[in-house]
């Protein structure tokens, strides 16, 4: 019953917040369109991080193998000095047995 002066009483106290306003009512079909987003917004974020992932990955693999190829080129080098050294040794041993020989 209303008396004079006095706003009607409403059984359901959750959907009145502390300053007295009623809080506006969601409908179902927006409430599936805030959860539709959240889940949209979750799915974005998860793929940026598998990108972000997936590009740290590559990243890492890409300076493994600089690193794998700058030993590598090292030890070429170191190989290729080694056969130089090899070949001035055959070089200078045939110069020298040509020369004792007499030719």
């Amino acid at each position: 019953m209303l008396q004079c002066g006095s706003a009607p009483k409403h059984s359901d106290h959750n959907n009145t917040p502390q300053g007295g306003m009623p809080a506006p009512e969601q409908s179902p079909v927006t409430e599936e369109g805030l959860l539709l987003n959240i889940r949209e917004g979750t799915q974005h974020t998860n793929r940026n991080m598998e990108a972000d992932t997936t590009a740290n990955n590559i990243l890492a693999s890409v300076k493994e193998q600089e690193l794998q190829f700058e030993r590598l080129t090292r030890e070429l080098e170191v190989e290729r000095q080694i056969v130089a050294n090899q070949l001035e040794r055959c070089r200078l041993g045939a110069e020298s047995s040509d020369t004792a020989s007499g030719r």
